[in-house]
């Protein structure tokens, strides 16, 4: 894999998710627990949809849980961290766990981009 995605910043969307189960692997940063996560999301329907989900009784949501390297993944995504610095971090955490761990981490974030709960930016050229 080439460098091209060191410098990109991922950024989490509005999502609900929430914490579970028992403390995992975690580095000492600030607002990483360790947890595992799961995603909360909200079921978007059609008028026909949404008329077969009221008669069949569809939940309105959807809770996805996340693999507890996809969990530690999404706390470190906090707006600041670009794609290297998580790497470095999740390969200190997990390292021949989550090797190779630039694939790894890029394919976990495609998965995220893919779901619409991550937006992943390039960082602006300075003028």
């Amino acid at each position: 894999m080439d460098n091209s995605w060191d410098e990109y910043i991922p950024v989490k969307l509005p999502v609900d998710w929430e914490l579970t189960g028992d403390v995992g692997v975690h580095p000492e940063i600030e607002g990483v627990t360790g947890l595992d996560v799961t995603l909360i999301i909200e079921k978007k329907f059609t008028r026909f949809e949404s008329l077969l989900a009221k008669i069949l009784r569809a939940p309105k949501v959807v809770k996805r849980s996340m693999h507890h390297t996809q969990s530690m993944l999404w706390e470190l995504i906090d707006g600041n961290r670009n794609f290297s610095e998580i790497c470095i971090i999740m390969e200190s955490l997990y390292h021949e766990d989550i090797a190779p761990v630039k694939d790894r981490v890029r394919a976990y974030l495609e998965v995220f981009v893919r779901l619409n709960v991550v937006n992943v930016f390039k960082p602006r050229e300075e003028e």
